[in-house]
C-alpha cells in the first residue's frame, strides 16, 4: 500500500488541477482576508455572530472568516477526487494497479488517504494564506500565537476529515455507478441536499450528518463539548460502513 501511496502522491504532483487547486485555496483565502468580507454557501446565522464585520479585523477575525468560507472548498477539491480515483475508473487503468499485488482493501484505503492528506495540506495552506495577507496588511494578531496556530491546525484537520467523510462516499457511489460524472455530482449535490432538507424538514438527527456544516461549527466551537463525540461517532461510523461496502463492490467488479 506504501508503493500505491507513493505513486499516487508522485502523479499528483506532475498533474496541473493538484497547482491550479492550491492557486484557487491560496487566492480565495488572500481575497477573503484582504477584503474582509465572507463567501462560500451554508453560512449559518449562529456562525455568523462569532465574526464582528463592522470593525477592524485581526488574524484571528481572518482565520474565522476564512472557516466561514470554507464551505466552497467542497467543491474546488472535486479535482483531487477526479484525480485520485476517477481518472482510473474513467479509463479503466486501475485494473492495472490491482493485479500489480495490491489488495482491493488496500486499494479503497490507499486512495482515501491520499485524498485526506491532499484535503489537508491544501486547507493548512488556505489558512496560512490568511495569516500571510493579514500579516502583509499590519493587522494585530487578536490573540496569542500559539492559540492562533492551534486554531489552524485543529480547523485544517475537522475540515479535512469531515469533506474526506463527502469524498468518501463519493468513492462508493463511483463503483457502483462506473461513472466520475456521477461521482462529481454526488460530491456537489450532497452537503447542499442534506443541508437543505435539514433546514426545511427540521429532522433532528440528520444533524450528524450534515458534515460540512458540523465541520464549521466544530472549528468555531459552536458544538458543546458533551455533544462532540456524537458527530464524530457517526461521522466515522459512515466512513467505516463507506469502505467496507466500497470494498465489497469492488470484489464483485469485472477485471
Amino acid at each position: 500500500m506504501l508503493n500505491q501511496l507513493r505513486t499516487d502522491f508522485y502523479r499528483l504532483s506532475h498533474t496541473l488541477g493538484i497547482y491550479l487547486t492550491l492557486l484557487f485555496a491560496i487566492g480565495y483565502s488572500a481575497v477573503i482576508t484582504g477584503k474582509n468580507i465572507v463567501g462560500g454557501i451554508m453560512v449559518t446565522t449562529d456562525s455568523m455572530a462569532k465574526l464582528d464585520s463592522s470593525k477592524l479585523w485581526t488574524l484571528k477575525d481572518g482565520i474565522n472568516a476564512s472557516t466561514l468560507s470554507s464551505s466552497l472548498l467542497v467543491y474546488a477539491f472535486i479535482g483531487i477526487f477526479v484525480m485520485t480515483i476517477g481518472y482510473e475508473f474513467s479509463q479503466k487503468t486501475y485494473k492495472n494497479t490491482l493485479v500489480s499485488g495490491i489488495t482491493r482493501t488496500q486499494f479503497i484505503i490507499s486512495k482515501y488517504l491520499v485524498m485526506l492528506i491532499n484535503i489537508f495540506v491544501l486547507s493548512l495552506v488556505y489558512f496560512f494564506t490568511s495569516i500571510v495577507t493579514g500579516m502583509l496588511l499590519s493587522r494585530s494578531v487578536g490573540t496569542s500565537w500559539s492559540k492562533l496556530l492551534a486554531t489552524v491546525f485543529k480547523t485544517s484537520l475537522v475540515i479535512a476529515f469531515f469533506i474526506s467523510v463527502i469524498f468518501g462516499l463519493a468513492i462508493l457511489v463511483l463503483l457502483l455507478t462506473s461513472s466520475i460524472v456521477i461521482g462529481s455530482i454526488f460530491i456537489v449535490i450532497c452537503p447542499i441536499l442534506v443541508t437543505t432538507v435539514h433546514n426545511i424538514a427540521n429532522w433532528s438527527w440528520l444533524k450528524y450528518f450534515d458534515f460540512f456544516s458540523v465541520a464549521m461549527k466544530i472549528s468555531l466551537g459552536l458544538i458543546p463539548n458533551n455533544q462532540l463525540w456524537n458527530y464524530i461517532s457517526v461521522s466515522l461510523l459512515v466512513l467505516l460502513v463507506t469502505i467496507v461496502l466500497s470494498v465489497v463492490v469492488i470484489r464483485n467488479k469485472e477485471m
